[in-house]
């Protein structure tokens, strides 16, 4: 029982020098462990942490990737804050990749590393510029953005606009609201014109000289109507049949000004131009050698009289079809051939099978084309 009391009292003894551990007096950093980033762009690594007391300011803060004693990083002190993140720009493949550790300098040569490490990969560029294009009038002054990928600022990108002649070009930098990230645009200024119209832009972005990446717009210019030379009339028999051809940005809509009777029209509309066809009958067009063809977009309007350039005899009874029908007709029987050939070629594209299943699959096509 003696023994007892006495390595209780040595044990107190022992420890009534030893100060209650403090939790807040000790090293700690709160950072994410890894970050991936593009070559050429950067990465913004967001860093805290805390010294004890007994570390005084100022700290000089170091983030460096394999010896110590070379630094890749040095933050900069901002007042009292226990702040150590860190931008890392002008990423290479190869080279910022790795592990960093944050090492602490202060007084007279007292140095702490933390264990914590942050990794950094970098991978190929693949974000691409954005281009906006706004609403494009022929002749009127007109502003084309390129916004450069990432959200750094790097004054060493270099942008070149291929496609059109610009009138002037210029370099701008805006901080994207409630958020530490900027955005950097290339803006091409130039005054439309029809020429312009489906033409390609191209705006390419090069980091470091060799790392480049583009995107491509094909710029549709918003100009009047224009009825194309291609725009005629014929009589077939005792019928006049008419065929208006037009384009413009929008794509306009035909309108006939022609006397009042029995009329058939008929429209068909590609991606740049429309045509419209009308047929009448001779008795209701009288002895007039001519119709007009009026176009019309949100821009203006054209106005063409389109001559009757040439009789014919009137077709024969099993001939019956006008010649928009025949068009009509030939069209749809073209469209249906070049599906069944889309189809047949897609299929084929796909993976091999066993020679049990290529046989099963033609016998299923033998029977499609007996159906």
């Amino acid at each position: 029982m003696l023994q007892t009391l006495l390595f209780i009292l040595t044990i107190v003894l022992m420890t009534s020098d030893v100060d209650p551990v403090d939790p807040t007096d000790m090293y700690s950093i709160r950072v994410k462990e890894s970050f991936t980033g593009e070559a050429g762009l950067c990465i913004r690594v967001d860093c805290f942490f805390t010294v004890p007391q007994s570390v005084s300011d100022p700290i000089r803060r170091t983030w460096f990737k394999g010896d110590p004693q070379n630094p890749a990083v040095q933050v900069p002190c901002v007042g009292d804050l226990r702040e150590c993140s860190f931008l890392l720009n002008h990423l290479v493949q190869g080279e910022s990749d790795g592990e960093y550790r944050l090492k602490l300098e202060w007084e007279q040569g007292e140095v702490f590393i933390f264990p914590q490490t942050v990794h950094i990969t970098v991978k190929e560029l693949t974000q691409k510029p954005t281009i906006n294009v706004p609403p494009l009038t022929e002749g009127d002054k007109a502003e084309i953005s390129c916004k450069v990928p990432g959200d750094c600022i790097n004054p060493t990108a270099n942008v070149v606009w291929e496609g059109i002649e610009p009138d002037g070009v210029q370099r701008r930098i805006e901080s994207l609201i409630g958020e530490d990230n900027f955005a950097e645009f290339s803006t091409l200024t130039f005054h439309p014109e029809l020429k312009h119209h489906n033409t390609n832009l191209t705006c390419t972005v090069i980091f470091q000289g060799n790392i480049q990446t583009e995107s491509t717009v094909i710029l549709k210019v918003r100009h009047n109507p224009t009825i194309l030379d291609s725009s005629r009339c014929f009589v077939w028999g005792d019928e006049l049949s008419c065929m208006c051809v037009s384009s413009g940005e929008p794509l306009p809509q035909i309108y006939w000004l022609i006397p009042d009777g029995a009329s058939e029209y008929y429209s068909a509309v590609s991606e740049d131009i429309i045509i419209s066809i009308i047929t009448i009958s001779i008795a209701s067009f009288g002895n007039f050698n001519a119709t007009f063809c009026v176009s019309e977009n949100l821009i203006g309007l054209a106005i063409m009289e389109i001559e009757v350039h040439g009789h014919a005899e009137k077709p024969k009874e099993n001939w019956s079809f006008s010649t928009p029908w025949i068009f009509f007709t030939l069209s749809v029987v073209l469209n249906v051939i070049f599906a069944f050939w889309l189809t047949v070629v897609l299929r084929r594209a796909r993976c091999k099978k066993p020679k049990d299943d290529v046989q099963v699959y033609m016998t299923a096509m033998k029977r499609e084309e007996s159906v």
